[in-house]
């Protein structure tokens, strides 16, 4: 098994490499091509013309999706929790990538019984742009926070991809389970606009291991998203191999049948508040809740009034429902804030 990993590494960075080097070199003989092909023509120079767009706007999307760099000091300067409980953590994925998690430890009444979100933020910024955000959970929730920078953000080494994204979130999962202190038995997912995906990911492929999930302002998928806002162009009708990033939230939350919250601002700008009530219609959960903020935009939904009521409510019922039995007798609902 150890040494059938190590093959697929070896080919994987492989890969990884040969995509580098044609992206370069889509880059460097573009105009050479168009220059070429303008004074002698032919169909080949077209035909390569083609490829090198086509590979030069497939790396592109990353620059469209990843924002790990803004504000400009994201990767030099991650704020820390000052006054509070927390561990500054670093961890190692199945390939090899080093990240870094902060562990906020609530330390109240029953301490050693509470909960733990594991914290999936957004496309841009690194976790410390999330502390005041995560200290209001702390102490409305009772929690103990665990969040993460993926590849390629803040302190995390890397370059950020889909897959690069399940690994790390995969390689939380374990730590989690692996340490004494943590009560496995409560343990939630909570993920915002890309870290949504992120967490109906991890979620489906270990639901024995999650207790509920908390989406809030996602999408259904980065093809869906395209159309959204390229509507002038017919994304639609790409096929899903044109997307180099994919993040199918819509088919993979037909796994998570553990409890779930739908978290959805209808002031949402950029991610359309109508993908959120999809996702909540087509989860499968037998507790399933949508939490609704007419006023809540993308990344502000948490500052609107009744938030983190709406987040207590969910999380005390999860924890009161202990038994598949207890939880059949519940019945989705929606909020509206």
């Amino acid at each position: 098994m150890e040494k059938s990993w190590v093959l697929w590494n070896f080919i994987e960075r492989w890969l990884l490499a040969l995509a580098s080097w044609s992206w370069a070199l889509c880059r460097i003989s573009l105009l050479p091509l168009i220059v070429t092909f303008h004074l002698y023509g032919g169909f080949v120079l077209l035909l390569l013309i083609f490829i090198s767009i086509a590979g030069i706007l497939y790396k592109f999307q990353d620059v469209l999706l990843y924002f790990p760099e803004q504000p400009s000091s994201s990767r030099l300067y991650v704020p820390m929790p000052t006054g509070i409980p927390h561990e500054n953590i670093f961890i190692r994925t199945k390939d090899g990538v080093r990240l870094n998690l902060i562990l906020i430890r609530y330390t109240g009444d029953s301490s050693p019984y509470s909960p733990t979100i594991i914290y999936f933020h957004g496309n841009a910024g690194n976790i410390g742009h999330r502390l005041p955000n995560a200290l209001l959970m702390l102490v409305n929730l009772k929690v103990n926070l665990l969040l993460v920078d993926y590849r390629g953000y803040g302190k995390s080494e890397g370059e950020a991809s889909e897959d690069g994204l399940y690994l790390d979130s995969e390689a939380v999962l374990d730590y989690v389970m692996a340490r004494p202190d943590i009560d496995k038995t409560k343990l939630f997912l909570f993920g915002r606009s890309l870290g949504g995906a992120v967490a109906i990911h991890l979620a489906s492929e270990n639901s024995h291991r999650i207790s509920a999930i908390m989406v809030e302002n996602t999408f259904l998928s980065i093809p869906h998203m395209a159309s959204t806002l390229f509507s002038f162009f017919p994304m639609r009708y790409l096929p899903l191999w044109c997307y180099k990033n994919k993040f199918l939230s819509y088919r993979k939350i037909s796994q998570c049948r553990m409890p779930s919250l739908f978290i959805s601002g209808l002031s949402d700008q950029l991610i359309p508040p109508v993908m959120m009530k999809q996702l909540y219609e087509l989860s499968p959960s037998r507790t399933k809740r949508l939490a609704i903020f007419p006023d809540g935009t993308h990344n502000d939904t948490w500052q609107c009034q009744g938030y983190f009521t709406a987040l207590e409510q969910f999380i005390k019922e999860v924890i009161k429902s202990h038994s598949p039995e207890e939880m059949t007798k519940t019945s989705s609902s929606v909020t509206i804030i």
